[in-house]
């Protein structure tokens, strides 16, 4: 049987098999775009995400809202992440994010 496949970083686990995010061992309910947004973002931690190339990946394309739909779900999901002082997706100016692989305090 193979492996769940799983982002771990720290407290946070993202079950890419079940489409389900847990944050200390608990379940967060995002609705699908944010989870999609929230995968993506993690798959590539570290680097930066340009607004554009989500739009390009389906993740707002047939929105349409478009770029502005996809800057209010990573505020969102940030809400839902980022309590505390915790730092999970950094604002990259203009440019788009990058996920945080490590959690940084602010």
């Amino acid at each position: 049987m193979a492996e769940p496949l799983r982002l771990t970083f720290g407290d946070l686990v993202i079950d890419l098999d079940r489409y389900q995010v847990l944050l200390a061992n608990q379940p967060l309910a995002l609705p699908y775009r944010e989870y999609a947004l929230l995968a993506y973002l993690a798959s590539r931690a570290g680097q930066l995400v340009r607004k554009r190339q989500l739009l390009e990946e389906g993740l707002g394309r047939h929105d349409p809202m478009g770029l502005r739909m996809v800057e209010e779900r990573i505020r969102h999901l940030k809400s839902v992440l980022e309590r505390g002082g915790r730092v999970r997706i950094e604002e990259v100016g203009e440019a788009g994010w990058r996920f945080l692989p490590d959690v940084t305090q602010i």
